[in-house]
């Protein structure tokens, strides 16, 4: 769909450069996003309610995980500030990292600095804190408690008993090893911390400090340890990265752009079919115009309308009894090859809306060889979107769409 290229090409790229740098406030966030909403569902400035069919945080979400894969400003703001952190332990060639360097502690980031820009950097630390790891050398760099030091946990996760006895928990590995473990402890510590702390001196007598600085890495860093924000971006909004089977079947075809954004549509219960426009107090009745049975909703339309019954019963198509989703309780016969099915069910779906819309607006009632006669001309036009390879698959769907 190109308004959706065009915001995130154009619109959230505007503000890339004072994202990099500032934390954008909230209200400003609010009032692009809106921008970017209107824009996508109406194409202008502004758009009413109605008119945005799905919630923006949906709409944010990965195109994996039924979203539309739409830009989150503020978790890329966060990306990108993080981004400037990262420079500030591992650049050697910024001037701004050398200049923040003689001010501050990189370990504590404590220091002459207290800026409203350095304060956002400073909250960020605990998250930039659980993206990396760091490799003791002169251990000035490193938080003793928080960061991951040794293997892959801090150890205030790792010793909990006994970083509930510390002192002062912002402190750095190189003024642990110097002045002592216990000079950083309460004097009295109950019997686990005891324990605990016996198996931390374990660790600290095993490490030496040098004068080189520290080495931090992150996984999410390139070759020459260049942050990239794109990773991060994916890892922050990703969840647990769990891919939904309707996202994959809208998404992952060869079918045109707007077709998917059709079907991702469908997969939300979110066409304009007359259940949702009485929700939004646009019709007053709910009964299907093509068939007069029943309250026209999504799964109405395309599985259980008259027509739409008689167009999978001719094709062989079963309807699986038990499905939540419209476009998975579409089973495929064996007379449809497996390989781009889901772009098959769309096209078909695709030529159901249309015939549909041509009932509502022009009362055109079109029997049901010319629906197939039309499905079997929009699969030639399809077949130019597959690899030669596969061209003889859209070859069986045309002869499929002769049955009458």
């Amino acid at each position: 769909m190109g308004r959706l290229v065009l915001i995130n090409s154009v619109l959230d790229s505007q503000l890339v450069y004072i994202m990099s740098s500032l934390q954008l406030l909230p209200g400003f966030v609010k009032k692009i996003d809106s921008k970017c909403r209107s824009f996508l569902w109406s194409g202008k400035d502004s758009c009413a309610g109605a008119k945005c069919l799905v919630a923006w945080d949906r709409v944010c979400s990965d195109k994996g995980e039924g979203g539309l894969g739409v830009t989150d400003m503020m978790t890329r703001n966060t990306c990108l500030l993080l981004k400037l952190l990262h420079r500030l332990f591992t650049a050697v060639g910024s001037s701004w990292a050398t200049w923040a360097r003689g001010r501050v502690c990189l370990a504590t980031l404590t220091g002459d600095l207290s800026s409203n820009h350095w304060m956002t950097l400073c909250a960020l630390l605990p998250l930039y804190r659980s993206i990396t790891t760091c490799l003791i050398k002169d251990g000035r760099s490193t938080a003793f408690w928080f960061d991951a030091w040794h293997r892959e946990d801090d150890l205030s996760t790792k010793f909990p008993s006994l970083f509930s006895h510390a002192k002062k928990p912002e402190v750095s590995v190189r003024d642990v090893l110097e002045t002592g473990l216990a000079a950083h402890l309460v004097p009295r510590l109950t019997s686990q911390a005891v324990a605990e702390r016996d198996a931390l001196q374990l660790v600290l007598d095993d490490v030496l400090l040098s004068e080189v600085p520290d080495v931090r890495h992150c996984p999410i860093a390139g070759a020459r340890g260049n942050l990239h924000t794109g990773n991060l971006y994916r890892v922050m909004r990703s969840g647990e990265g769990v891919r939904s089977a309707e996202a994959i079947f809208v998404w992952r075809n060869q079918a045109p752009p707007r077709v998917r954004f059709f079907g991702w549509l469908v997969n939300n219960g979110r066409i304009q079919c007359r259940v949702n426009l009485a929700r939004k107090k646009i019709v007053q009745d709910t009964t299907c115009e093509v068939c007069g049975q029943a309250p026209e909703d999504t799964a109405h339309t395309f599985l259980h309308c008259g027509f739409a019954s008689s167009f999978w019963g001719a094709l062989g198509v079963l309807i699986a009894p038990d499905c939540n989703n419209v476009l998975l309780s579409l089973l495929r016969p064996s007379t449809i090859p497996a390989k781009h099915y889901n772009m098959f069910i769309l096209l078909c779906c695709w030529q159901l809306w249309k015939r549909r819309n041509a009932v509502v607006f022009r009362g055109e009632r079109s029997p049901l060889a010319t629906t197939m006669l039309l499905c079997r001309s929009e699969a030639g036009f399809w077949r130019s979107r597959l690899r030669h390879e596969d061209h003889q698959i859209v070859a069986v769907w045309c002869r499929a769409l002769h049955v009458t």
